[in-house]
């Protein structure tokens, strides 16, 4: 039995050449080879990590040298790489988001499904801490019936950013802003935390950079327990402010800019309600302790899940499956603002390809100066 899963690298540009530093760090993980089209990048990358570098993924397939892979392209050419190599024996891991639409994301589910190969994305946000106790306390039950879901997400980006890279904030290199790009990690907690909405009400704008696809996303969201909800994630915001709360008939739960509070009602809002004689007041609100357990998080965590689930049958901590809510979530704000009018989940996949295509194909947008950058966000944790 093998003791390390052969990794290539697909895609090394910023994110994928983290994931090249990242596979060292750990045990059951070794990088066997690397791709990129862009050949000056293969050859500096080959020769940094020594080991072979292809310019196709087809190339890389072919070669036999590894058993898994790290997608880590741009994300409208992902479905595409995932699906070859699933259909050769390959595991995949693919970055976040899994594609820029639904229906492209699907053939990926359908097609590990089909083969039985491991699939996973990279929601590394998962493992930290204060957000894996958040889950454990709504699941637990702790909240009651949820009332209200609110996200807020300040994901700043200068328009430096936007210039690094010819694809970047384009209907046909992105297919979406900053619900597409920015956004997926913290749309994928907020859904853990507070479930899928069954109806949305989305409104897209471009307020600050230069680009064509939207730098604020908001949206109205309607539940399939009654509940409502609110979301609102914007690059033009800077500084912090990130925040989950979910308020529910037995207490609330914040998640802001890391830190995690839970109050409890006591009675609940809804006995209250009914029974109270007194005009004025309401429930008993108590700040209740909340212990968090450090422990390790980031990207390598679920590297190295993946590696032992391929190896000794690990469960997956971030399924490849469960990467549709957020990308299904962030179609519905465009295709219901492209709609004016609210959408139903899960939403038409036939009604938003063909929104994409007539935005791709009436596209007149001209990048001013681009300068390449394939740097990795220092922020992660690689």
């Amino acid at each position: 039995m093998a003791s390390v899963v052969r990794f290539g690298i697909i895609g090394t540009g910023g994110m994928g050449q983290g994931h090249c530093n990242m596979t060292a760090s750990i045990p059951e993980a070794q990088l066997t080879a690397i791709c990129d089209i862009d050949p000056a990048t293969a050859k500096c990358v080959s020769e940094k990590f020594g080991v072979p570098a292809f310019a196709k993924h087809t190339e890389l397939i072919k070669s036999g040298l590894c058993d898994a892979v790290i997608i880590a392209t741009p994300h409208p050419v992902r479905p595409a790489i995932a699906v070859d190599c699933m259909k050769a024996g390959l595991h995949v891991l693919s970055e976040k988001p899994l594609a820029e639409k639904v229906s492209a994301a699907d053939t990926m589910i359908a097609a590990a499904n089909a083969t039985g190969v491991a699939f996973a994305v990279m929601f590394q946000r998962r493992t930290e801490p204060a957000l894996a106790k958040a889950i454990e306390i709504v699941r637990g039950g702790q909240l009651g019936r949820l009332f209200r879901r609110t996200m807020i997400s300040p994901e700043y980006r200068s328009q430096a950013y936007y210039d690094s890279g010819t694809w970047r904030a384009t209907w046909s290199g992105e297919g979406g802003g900053v619900s597409m790009n920015q956004s997926p990690h913290i749309l994928d907690l907020f859904i853990l935390l507070g479930g899928m909405p069954c109806e949305v009400y989305g409104r897209m704008e471009i307020k600050l950079h230069r680009i064509e696809v939207e730098d604020l996303a908001e949206g109205m969201l309607t539940y399939p327990d009654g509940g409502h909800g609110y979301l609102y994630c914007s690059t033009n915001e800077a500084g912090p402010g990130q925040m989950i709360e979910i308020f529910g008939d037995q207490g609330k739960l914040l998640y802001r800019n890391g830190a995690l509070t839970l109050y409890r009602f006591e009675p609940s809002v809804t006995e209250y309600t009914r029974t109270a004689t007194g005009m004025w007041g309401g429930p008993q609100c108590t700040e209740v302790p909340v212990e968090i357990n450090e422990a390790a998080c980031g990207h390598g965590v679920i590297t190295r899940n993946f590696a032992r689930h391929i190896l000794h049958g690990e469960p997956l901590l971030t399924p490849g499956e469960e990467g549709l809510a957020s990308l299904e979530l962030a179609n519905a704000l465009w295709l219901s603002a492209s709609q004016g009018k609210p959408v139903t989940l899960p939403i038409s996949r036939r009604a938003y390809d063909a929104f994409l295509e007539k935005k791709r194909k009436a596209s007149t947008f001209q990048k001013g100066e681009v300068r390449v950058q394939r740097v990795t966000d220092p922020q992660h944790v690689i």
